[in-house]
């Protein structure tokens, strides 16, 4: 992320509102806080609207913000949890609360995946995260991206650490089982 330099988060605070200042921030935030959301939403509107929300929360606290605290940090920090707010609500209002989502694949993929990370692009990584059940997917992007605690997050989500921890392991199965099926496929394709 691009810091913004100290000039412009001024302008951004001075009242009346540097309309063209806070437009300028947006400009420098957008792609970053969209990359947050990416891990944690599928739907392409609701990351667009959950950005727009993290910006005016941003721009709301602006004045706030410790002086010590980094801003990409900071900035970080207000998009995850406007994200997982969201999309706490969204389970709410459906109906859903926090259960237990579990794909269960039928097959094991082998332990040895030297190189995978040269055969694999980043879209396909965001496939196969993508097909993790959405808590699962929220909780591993908060402790193997974002590095929170599993306190942390048990705290956030309204779960327990020892789910915390199961959807930890679940997710890092269940790649590994879609790493292991990539792989497979992409050596056949070699091979034929």
């Amino acid at each position: 992320m691009l810091i913004a330099n100290s000039s412009l988060l001024e302008r951004c605070i001075r009242r009346p509102a540097d309309t063209a200042a806070q437009f300028e921030l947006y400009k420098v935030l957008r792609d970053a806080l969209l990359s947050v959301a990416y891990r944690y939403e599928r739907d392409a509107l609701q990351r667009k609207a959950m950005v727009n929300a993290a910006f005016l929360k941003i721009l709301d606290h602006l004045p706030d913000k410790h002086p010590d605290a980094p801003f990409e940090a900071w900035c970080r920090r207000i998009m995850i949890n406007t994200v997982l707010n969201e999309q706490r609500n969204n389970r709410r209002a459906n109906g859903l609360g926090h259960g237990r989502h579990v794909e269960l694949a039928d097959h094991h993929a082998p332990s040895d995946l030297n190189g995978a990370e040269e055969m694999i692009q980043t879209e396909q990584l965001r496939h196969m995260m993508d097909r993790l059940p959405s808590v699962t997917r929220e909780v591993f992007n908060l402790y193997a991206i974002d590095g929170w605690k599993h306190k942390e997050i048990a705290a956030a989500l309204d779960i327990s650490e020892g789910t915390s921890k199961w959807h930890v392991s679940h997710a890092r199965q269940a790649l590994r089982e879609m790493l292991g099926e990539e792989l497979r496929s992409h050596l056949k394709l070699r091979i034929a």
